[in-house]
């Protein structure tokens, strides 16, 4: 956990040097651009959520526990306003990671066992560890509520860099194949894995809301909360009888040219 601050800290810290070397003597570039309406802006910040079902399905029965995680992103975004109106759009590089623990029955799953994948009813304890790196493009309407404020809303396309969804299982029985099917106990501290990283689609889009506000002339606080419309599984994946939707909440600072 201290590592993941400090390396936030330092990210803040090069992205503040970066600036200020550029407050004194703005490129002519960036000058015209701004005459035309166009804003630059470079941002950092942490996403807070998780990939969830919409609505607690009646197979987990009572969540333990729940990491979300120290998640960095980074974002070069750009903006044409006409007037109080702008377009914006961008590239972000951002991870999305969760840990949950939860009590679940008949829940619906594929161990390996003995090297073997075997598909079943499990009962009892579940350990979930969810890890996507993406890289998203947002597009998005923005309107300026006046010289600090300003308002975004739209959709955003990501392609997963990497990802993974895995876990085990503890602390309870399988029924092989169906609910009445052959038992296979874990108990006194016995476990099994599950490993579902090859079922996740690469691509996934979404909408995303969100705000700014300038605390300075360069410098904004900024959040944007993002749902992604798609299922984190591939289509053609049954093992997990429900849909997980990745919600997060990306909030940080930026400094704008």
């Amino acid at each position: 956990m201290k590592n993941k601050i400090l390396l936030f800290l330092l990210m803040a810290f090069s992205i503040s040097a970066t600036a200020q070397e550029s407050i004194g003597d703005r490129d002519e570039n960036l000058q015209q651009m701004n005459k035309k309406g166009w804003e630059l802006e470079l941002k950092a910040g942490l996403n807070i959520g998780g990939a969830t079902p919409l609505g607690l399905p009646r197979e987990i029965r009572h969540i333990s526990s729940f990491d979300p995680k120290l998640n960095g992103t980074l974002e070069c975004a750009v903006t044409k306003w006409l007037g109080r109106w702008g377009i914006g759009s961008g590239v972000r590089l951002e991870t999305k990671r969760m840990a949950t623990g939860a009590i679940v029955k008949n829940y619906h799953t594929a161990i390996i066992q003995n090297g073997d994948r075997v598909a079943g009813y499990f009962t009892g304890y579940d350990k979930t560890l969810y890890n996507s790196n993406d890289l998203t493009m947002p597009i998005t309407a923005n309107y300026r509520v006046n010289s600090r404020w300003k308002l975004r809303g739209g959709l955003f396309l990501s392609y997963c860099l990497s990802n993974e969804f895995n876990g085990f299982v503890s602390d309870g029985y399988l029924r092989n194949g169906t609910p009445t099917g052959e038992k296979v106990t874990f108990d006194n501290g016995s476990s099994a894995i599950y490993n579902f990283d090859d079922d996740l689609r690469r691509f996934n889009w979404g909408a995303q809301a969100g705000f700014s506000w300038n605390a300075y002339r360069h410098f904004s606080l900024f959040a944007d909360l993002t749902y992604s419309f798609c299922n984190i599984f591939k289509s053609d994946f049954k093992t997990v009888a429900f849909t997980m939707h990745p919600i997060f909440l990306n909030a940080g600072f930026g400094y704008r040219f």
